[in-house]
């Protein structure tokens, strides 16, 4: 067999990818194909991209668009493997566990196939260093379930006194426990640390020898490695940290770590293995394994490491008509024929391909050497997740997230894509919202219109029942009584009264507001607000929350209806001032102080929220990652009014602005303080609603069907485990469980706490997603 003509051209230019260079090589860039399939993933010689020759004929697109034309096709059969003893990501060569082979293609000479060459010294050496090279993907993932840690200012500072220790048989010092020990790295003090979740007990003699003491830091006895690593934790930041002298340091206490070994979960482990237990049952009450399926819309998607949260939103959203219409096989064809960007670094590339991916029913089959039940291997968004993710303090990690959060964030980023000729998928989920403002002396009306990209938080009232009902919560032993959707929906339209300074009557007074429908949404998003707080412990509740399953939902009862006749709009005073900083209780700010946030933070949550101390604190709670909170607050007489530009650009009056700043001190905490406060800078003067344009969505109230729902399981949104149900055009139902997909039972029979049911994972799902009865026709 010769080489060819197009070979003999780029010889002298091939060359092996060195380390600093990106090889795709996990999949083509813009298909799922990868090395499993039969016609495997084939990267490019020349700049070491991806592309396939499957049914897309992505290398052959390559080289259209680059002149490339040589490609090594890899393709994969799994070693037997031994079974995981622990819970870990090991970063090695995963061309260990499989046998590979390489097979050299001219897509110049055939498009289709392309014709294969024989494999000379030259390509031996490339394409052999192509299969060693670190893929791109699994670069950017090899932090998968591993925590960013950093050192501090205590781990830094830390001089242990030189005294040995002989720790053989060891104890806590004040009690017996032998486990979940943790040792003081000031003075050599072994004290156990914290009850961990699914792991050993403990009764935080470790923490109260620091209170006792001032010593900062301690190190997790059991997780020391011969590496000079383990788990340390600084009680002065309450957080884990890294030590960077730990061996010198451990040296001081007559340890050498080059002799310790390894002998108990890191914290890491631990929380991954109690994530793993927050699973749901694919089995039926009675046993019986749930049916898998296959096809179109029945593609599963493969975790990434607390990718849960993404994969359910995703299906659902790739369930509705206009993201079908969007991005699939068809058009993302279309796109990626005309596109000029990188595909890694394109995100229309990556939702066309999610699309093609989801859709085709061509990754929706049984992963091959599988036994019954045969679930498929399913998918890996891994191009997408890094892209949405780039630059975002949670999104980038590989934590667990909240899956209301990642679903704004996604509808924000394809909003943001150019879409003609084709329509914007998000389109659908727009509507407007009218806050009413009545003054109870005057009676004058303010009228405040606000825009909704997606979704709707309605509150879930929490009662406690007696304790022989069946909808017990069993993470929290509570039972609590159902509330119904249509319940939430009342409370949250319903009149409330507040102050208010009238401009009409220039007079403190009380007012009376409500939220209700201006338009409607084609596709109405839900999010039953479990999160909570309890005791003033941040928990998710599980109230049994009832949604219309089969019958249609109807809100015509929560509709607006504008200015009335005979109403009078209340003046606007363009000269009245911003509002002054509000004083805050000094009794509620001492009991969140106490709780450990700084008391710029506390006071910008009582003044977000109204004072109210219980109210604050769940405010704190929801953003414990905003750094900004904790900046000196500047509330001197005379300071100059603040920069309302930034808010103002995004659609906010200048009083709304200068209210919420005032309020929060920042402009990132005041947009969300704005959409919680909507009457918030009434006296100011409203722009114009002419010139905004057509408002989104519908003027008439319609009547929705439930087309998915997502659910969480676990006490918290940054643990536990995410499913999608998914009504199929046949009106059953499908569970996606990551990359098992299976049949959904309807209806349950209550004795399984984790059962898969329609019925009973609706009452405790997190996100609902109604359409109209035509759009699920």
């Amino acid at each position: 067999m010769d080489v060819c003509a197009h070979y003999s051209a780029a010889a002298p230019t091939l060359a092996a990818p060195t380390s600093t260079q990106e090889v795709w090589k996990d999949e083509c860039l813009l298909c799922f194909d990868t090395a499993d399939v039969p016609t495997g993933v084939s990267v490019c010689l020349t700049c070491f991209a991806s592309g396939c020759f499957g049914p897309q004929r992505h290398a052959a697109l390559h080289h259209v668009k680059t002149g490339h034309a040589l490609f090594v096709t890899l393709t994969r059969t799994p070693k037997p493997r031994e079974p995981l003893t622990k819970v870990q990501v090991v970063e090695g060569p995963e061309e260990d566990a499989y046998d590979y082979t390489r097979t050299v293609r001219c897509v110049a000479c055939d498009p289709a196939e392309g014709r294969v060459l024989p494999q000379t010294d030259e390509l031996e050496r490339v394409t052999l260093g192509v299969l060693h090279a670190r893929s791109s993907s699994h670069a950017a993932e090899v932090r998968a379930w591993e925590e960013e840690l950093v050192p501090c200012a205590h781990t830094r500072a830390l001089a242990p006194a030189a005294q040995p220790l002989d720790l053989r048989g060891a104890t806590c010092a004040e009690c017996e426990l032998t486990g979940n020990l943790w040792l003081c790295l000031t003075c050599g003090h072994l004290g156990c640390g914290r009850a961990q979740l699914g792991g050993a007990p403990g009764h935080s003699h470790g923490l109260a020898h620091y209170e006792a003491t001032g010593h900062p830091c301690s190190v997790k006895q059991g997780t020391i490695t011969a590496e000079g690593e383990g788990d340390v934790y600084c009680y002065a930041c309450d957080d884990a940290r890294i030590d960077p002298a730990l061996a010198e340091h451990l040296a001081q206490f007559g340890m050498h770590v080059a002799q310790l070994q390894k002998t108990e979960k890191s914290m890491t482990e631990l929380q991954l293995e109690q994530n793993a237990r927050f699973d749901f049952a694919m089995t039926t009450d009675d046993g019986r394994a749930l049916t898998p399926l296959y096809g179109p819309g029945r593609t599963g998607l493969r975790n990434l490491g607390n990718s849960c949260y993404l994969a359910s939103v995703v299906q659902a959203l790739y369930a509705l008509p206009s993201f079908r219409a969007r991005y699939n096989t068809e058009t993302h064809a279309a796109h990626v024929a005309e596109c000029s960007a990188a595909p890694a670094t394109c995100l229309a590339c990556q939702l066309g391909k999610l699309g093609d991916g989801l859709l085709s029913g061509r990754y929706a089959v049984p992963a091959p050497g599988t036994e019954a039940p045969a679930f498929q291997a399913g998918i890996r968004p891994a191009m997408l997740k890094t892209l949405l993710g780039r630059g975002h303090p949670e999104f980038a990690t590989m934590r667990q997230q909240d899956a209301d959060e990642f679903l704004q964030l996604l509808v924000e980023q394809v909003r943001r894509q150019p879409h003609a000729p084709l329509p914007d998928p998000t389109t659908p989920l727009a509507f407007v919202l009218e806050h009413r403002l009545q003054c109870t002396r005057c009676g004058g009306v303010r009228y405040t219109d606000e825009v909704r990209d997606v979704g709707l938080g309605v509150p879930v009232r929490v009662t406690e029942r007696p304790t022989t009902d069946r909808h017990a919560d069993a993470a929290s032993g509570r039972l609590y009584e159902p509330v119904t959707l249509d319940a939430s929906l009342a409370e949250l339209t319903a009149t409330e009264r507040v102050p208010y300074r009238c401009p009409a009557c220039a007079a403190e007074v009380d007012a009376e507001r409500c939220t209700r429908f201006k338009t409607f949404p084609r596709v109405l998003v839900v999010q039953a607000q479990r999160f909570q707080l309890v005791n003033w412990v941040p928990q998710k509740v599980n109230v049994p929350f009832m949604v219309p399953l089969d019958t249609p939902l109807d809100v015509h009862a929560f509709q607006g209806h504008g200015l009335q006749t005979g109403e009078t709009v209340l003046p606007d005073d363009a000269a009245e001032e911003a509002p002054a900083a509000p004083e805050v209780d000094a009794e509620a700010l001492t009991a969140l102080t106490a709780m450990g946030f700084s008391v710029p933070r506390a006071t910008r949550a009582l003044r977000a929220t109204g004072a109210d101390a219980e109210a604050a604190a769940n405010w704190l709670f929801e953003r414990m990652d905003d750094a900004s909170l904790d900046a000196p607050l500047d509330d001197a007489a005379g300071g100059g009014a603040p920069d309302t530009s930034a808010l103002e650009e995004m659609g906010f009056t200048a009083a709304q602005a200068a209210a919420a700043l005032h309020a929060t001190g920042n402009a990132e905490a005041a947009v969300a303080w704005l959409f919680e406060h909507p009457e918030a800078g009434n006296e100011a003067p409203e722009a114009p609603e002419a010139a905004a344009g057509p408002q989104p969505g519908l003027a008439e109230a319609p009547r929705y069907r439930l087309a998915s729902f997502v659910t969480h399981r676990g006490p918290s949104v940054h643990s536990g485990h995410y499913v999608a149900h998914v009504r199929q055009p046949s009106g059953e139902w499908a569970l996606f469980n990551d990359e098992k997909v299976v049949a959904a039972p309807l209806h349950s029979d209550g004795r399984s706490e984790d059962d898969a049911s329609v019925e009973r994972l609706s009452q405790l799902a997190y996100l609902y997603v109604f359409c109209l009865d035509e759009d699920l026709a």
